[in-house]
C-alpha cells in the first residue's frame, strides 16, 4: 500500500508538471478521441468520488449508531454498578444481623449450660425453691413457672436459630444477585471495549475516504492538464485504494450488526408457525429469477473480497419493481438501513445460531429494528437504491459474519414458494 501511495504521489507531481509531462506521452493524438478518453477517466472519477462521499455518509451514521450504543451500555453500566453497591450494602447489614444473632445464640446456649451445670452440682436447690410453696397451689405455680422459663429458653433458642437461618439465606440470595451484577457489568464492559475498537476502526477509515476524496477531487481538477494514459494510471489507482476502503466500511456495518446481537441477545428464537420444516430459509422472493450468483465477480460495481477485486456477497433475484420481499427465516430486524451506493435502502435480520440475512436495494423497507419476524413475513419492497443497474433484491447470508452463497440453504432449483 506504501508504494501504491508513492506512485499516486510522484504521479499527482507529474501531472502538475502541466503540458511538459504531458508530452513523453504516448497517448492518442486525436483530439476528439482524446477528449473522448478524458470524459471517460473523469465519468469514473466523478463515480469513484460518488461512492466515496457515500460511504462516508454510511460510516457517519454508523458512529452515530455506536455513540448511541455506547451510551445506552454506560447508562447500563453504571445502572448495574449502582445495584451492586446497594446489594453489598445490604450484603454487610445482613452479615452484622448474622454476628448479632450468632452471639445471642451463644449466649443463651451458655445461660443454659449454666443453669444445667447449676442443678447437677445442686440438685437440691431446685427441691428447696420447690419446698418452700406454702400450699399446694402454690407448689404448682412453681413447677408451672419453672417448666414455662425452661420453655421460653427452649422456643427463644429456636427462635434465633430460625432467624439465622433466614439471615443466611436472605444473604446468600443477596450474594448471588450481586454476583449476576458483577457479571452483567464485565459483559458490558466488554461490549464497550468492541464498540469503542469499532469506533477507532470506523474513524480511521473515515479518514482515510476524505483522503481519497481530496484526491479524487485534485485529479479532476488537474484532468484537463494532463496526458489521458498518465489520469487513467492514476484513476486507475485511487480506484484500486477506494474499493479496498468502501470494503471495509461496508464491513464495519457488519460488525455493527454483531454487536447489536450480542447487546440484545438474539439467542434461540422460537420457530414460528408455518415455518418449513425441511429448509432453514425460504426464497425471500418466490417468483423472482437470479440475475446474479454468490461469487467471484466481473463487476466493478462489487468490492474486493476474499482475494478477488470484485466479489458478489450475495446472489441477485429479479421481480418487478415494487415485489414483496419476504423474511427467509424468523428473526429479530438488528438493521434498517440506507445509503446512496452500495446495499442502498436494506434490511438485516439477525436469526438463532449466529446467522444473519440482508436484504438490499430496496424501495422501502416495513419493519424496524428490534422487530421479531416470522418466515414469510413481509420486510420490504424490492427497488433499485444504490448501487444497482435495475430493480432487483440482492439477498446476502452471513454466518459468524462471513458471507456463504445462501443456495445451499435455500430450497432446491429456481426461486419457489415451495417451503416443505
Amino acid at each position: 500500500m506504501k508504494r501504491l501511495i508513492v506512485a499516486v504521489g510522484l504521479a499527482l507531481l507529474v501531472l502538475g508538471a502541466g503540458p511538459a509531462g504531458a508530452g513523453a506521452n504516448s497517448g492518442p493524438t486525436d483530439p476528439l478521441q482524446q477528449q473522448a478518453m478524458i470524459d471517460q477517466i473523469r465519468a469514473q472519477l466523478g463515480s469513484n468520488l460518488a461512492d466515496a462521499m457515500a460511504a462516508q455518509q454510511q460510516l457517519r451514521k454508523s458512529l452515530q449508531d455506536n455513540a448511541a450504543q455506547q451510551a445506552d451500555l454506560q447508562t447500563k453500566i453504571a445502572d448495574a454498578q449502582q445495584k451492586i453497591v446497594a446489594l453489598e450494602v445490604q450484603i454487610a447489614d445482613a452479615q452484622r444481623l448474622e454476628a448479632l444473632t450468632t452471639r445471642r445464640i451463644e449466649a443463651e446456649r451458655a445461660q443454659i449450660r449454666e443453669l444445667a451445670r447449676a442443678i447437677y452440682a445442686q440438685p437440691g436447690s431446685v427441691l428447696v425453691v420447690l419446698g418452700q410453696a406454702q400450699s399446694l397451689g402454690d407448689l404448682l405455680t412453681r413447677i408451672s413457672d419453672l417448666n414455662a422459663a425452661g420453655a421460653r429458653a427452649a422456643e427463644l433458642k429456636t427462635s434465633m436459630a430460625r432467624d439465622l437461618t433466614e439471615l443466611q439465606a436472605q444473604r446468600e440470595k443477596e450474594q448471588a444477585a450481586r454476583d449476576e451484577q458483577v457479571k452483567l457489568r464485565n459483559e458490558l464492559n466488554s461490549e464497550l471495549s468492541q464498540l469503542r475498537v469499532l469506533q477507532a476502526q470506523q474513524e480511521k477509515s473515515l479518514a482515510d475516504l476524505q483522503v481519497k476524496v481530496e484526491e479524487t477531487q485534485t485529479e479532476l481538477a488537474l484532468l484537463s492538464r494532463q496526458s489521458t494514459e498518465l489520469a487513467q494510471q492514476v484513476a486507475d489507482w485511487l480506484q484500486q485504494q477506494q474499493d479496498a476502503i468502501i470494503a471495509a466500511a461496508m464491513q464495519a456495518v457488519w460488525t455493527q450488526v454483531q454487536l447489536w446481537s450480542q447487546s440484545n441477545n438474539v439467542g434461540q428464537i422460537p420457530t414460528s408457525p408455518g415455518h418449513s420444516t425441511m429448509y432453514r430459509f425460504v426464497w425471500p422472493e418466490p417468483q423472482a429469477q437470479i440475475s446474479q450468483p454468490f461469487g467471484p465477480s466481473a463487476l466493478g460495481l462489487e468490492p474486493p473480497y476474499g482475494g478477488y477485486p470484485h466479489f458478489h456477497t450475495g446472489i441477485d433475484l429479479v421481480e418487478p419493481f415494487g415485489s414483496p420481499v419476504y423474511a427467509a427465516d424468523d428473526g429479530v430486524v438488528a438493521v434498517v438501513g440506507s445509503t446512496t451506493s452500495g446495499y442502498g435502502k436494506y434490511v438485516v435480520i439477525a436469526h438463532s445460531g449466529g446467522l444473519d440475512t440482508l436484504y438490499g436495494h430496496l424501495a422501502t423497507a416495513v419493519v424496524n429494528v428490534g422487530q421479531t419476524v416470522s418466515q414469510g413475513q413481509p420486510i420490504g419492497m424490492e427497488g433499485s437504491s444504490g448501487n444497482s443497474t435495475g430493480a432487483h433484491l440482492h439477498f446476502e447470508l452471513r454466518i459468524n459474519q462471513k458471507p456463504v452463497d445462501p443456495r445451499p440453504y435455500l430450497p432446491p432449483g429456481a426461486p419457489s414458494a415451495f417451503k416443505g
